[in-house]
């Protein structure tokens, strides 16, 4: 299994995803302040920062789709439930099936420029994802979702950043295959040391 980032979505190689951030980000508003605050400094030095919160930015979009599923499924009575009949027994094993489910979820991720120990701007990216989730059967056991079986995930995005769209996305997913947890999401008991 692989892990999938968020910006495949938007974008076929994880340097896309910097380079639109920044393309974009230049002809901001919060390009012109930061270049602005750092004063004197030579026009070249204050482009590179520009450019660097656009890359930093674009790390932004590695966090892996599995978090977002990490962050929801607590809220998803039927897995907390079947995480809590098998909280406590390791030989007890629920699948989940979620016929369809979605999922919406939205981030605002900011990259702080400073300048010595002063904080001189604040850029901050809007992510906006709509996770359609079909045929899934999910996993679970000792109290913790372990994985999926079966089913595809469409998802849905915006990006901006600083308030300035920088593109919209589709993907499908085969969650079976592109999703992995590299460890049990725990929803109910406790972990044993």
């Amino acid at each position: 299994m692989t892990t999938i980032p968020i910006s495949t979505v938007f974008f076929d190689s994880p340097d896309g995803a910097a380079r639109a951030l920044t393309e974009t980000l230049r002809s901001t508003d919060s390009a012109g302040e930061i270049r602005d605050h750092l004063g004197r400094t030579a026009n070249l030095t204050k482009d590179a920062v520009v450019d660097e919160v656009g890359s930093v930015a674009g790390e932004i979009l590695e966090m892996s789709v599995s978090t977002i599923f990490e962050r929801s499924w607590s809220k998803y009575t039927a897995l907390v439930q079947a995480a809590e009949e098998t909280a406590g027994d390791p030989n007890a094993v629920r699948l989940i099936g979620l016929i369809t489910h979605e999922v919406s979820v939205g981030y605002e991720p900011r990259v702080e420029v400073y300048l010595g120990n002063k904080r001189v701007a604040t850029v901050t990216v809007q992510l906006k994802l709509d996770l359609t989730l079909r045929g899934v059967l999910v996993h679970v056991r000792d109290g913790c979702v372990t994985g999926i079986r079966a089913g595809d995930c469409a998802i849905k995005g915006a990006l901006a950043i600083a308030g300035q769209s920088v593109t919209s996305g589709e993907k499908t997913l085969d969650l079976a295959r592109d999703i992995s947890f590299p460890s049990p999401i725990r929803l109910a008991g406790e972990v044993v040391a």
